[in-house]
């Protein structure tokens, strides 16, 4: 008898192994791990260069993947000469520069709008822009006649993976071994349905790990590392609470109040890749 109940978990294990469910339904369950309403995060940002280092303060409002505030602040060394303000609203990057408004195209590389997505299909979207998934991924799957057997399709774009000590769906084509440069992909918990991984057709690499849980349905984690060329950027969460909706008008542009201030880091050697993740992923 124990044999038999052995065997049988056995199958179930590997059963429950082989399926995975549709794309639709894991970025449906990912995207109600994003919370709701407004939420500020405050994280600081660590560089390095060589042997030096050099840590920022980011402060984000976010009220969504398209609707953002972010002000960077630097440590006491550089407090009155380093200072960025960001506002992304509806696909838009506004900034100050000499009390003027300016706004641009919000980066292809913009990091995190992917662990702040609260609807699906624009999730599946954007994972389709960059061809992780097929456009037609999203798409309700038909059911079958009365009576019809129901057949498991796999998705050829989704497998298991391991990632950051847990099992992943990963979504994207696996890149074969002869290939010098990756294939875009994301990686999302099986368990916890949140992203552990990410990697763009630029190569830029982000990894999430140790997620908590904060008010209003809201997972973030704690740690990520970010990874580009030869650069790493690593990140550390500092806190993360809800925000009244009077909030919403800090996503206005005319709520922008502070110029750029690069003038703190002129001199320093991280210079260079604290300007580029800036302005590149951010």
């Amino acid at each position: 008898m124990k044999k038999f109940i052995l065997l049988l978990s056995v199958v179930v294990s590997a059963q429950a192994w082989a399926y995975i469910p549709p794309t639709r339904t894991i970025l449906q369950k990912t995207v109600e791990n994003a919370g709701s309403g407004i939420y500020a995060i405050e994280q600081e940002v660590q560089f390095s260069n060589g042997d030096d280092t050099l840590s920022v303060k980011e402060t984000w409002l976010i009220d969504s993947d398209r609707t953002m505030r972010l002000t960077v602040t630097g440590g006491k060394d550089l407090q009155n000469s380093f200072r960025l303000q960001f506002l992304y609203n509806g696909g838009q990057k506004w900034s100050m520069t000499g009390n003027n408004r300016k706004s641009e195209k919000a980066p292809d590389d913009f990091l995190e709008k992917y662990l702040n997505f609260r609807n699906a299909e624009i999730f599946a979207n954007t994972l389709a822009h960059f061809k992780i998934i097929p456009t037609t991924a999203y798409n309700k799957k038909a059911l079958p006649r009365t009576g019809a057997e129901i057949k498991y399709e796999p998705e050829t774009w989704v497998r298991y993976s391991r990632t950051g000590g847990v099992v992943n769906y990963a979504l994207g084509i696996p890149t074969p071994v002869e290939k010098e440069i990756n294939y875009p992909g994301l990686w999302i918990e099986q368990d916890q349905f949140v992203v552990r991984k990410l990697r763009l057709p630029s190569q830029v690499e982000m990894s999430a790990d140790n997620y908590n849980q904060f008010a209003k349905n809201l997972s973030y984690p704690r740690s990520r590392t970010i990874r580009w060329g030869n650069n790493t950027v690593t990140i550390r969460l500092i806190s993360a609470s809800a925000r009244p909706q009077t909030a919403v008008s800090l996503f206005q542009p005319s709520s922008l109040d502070s110029n750029l201030k690069w003038d703190g880091i002129s001199g320093l050697p991280a210079k260079d890749v604290v300007t580029e993740f800036y302005t590149r992923f951010r």
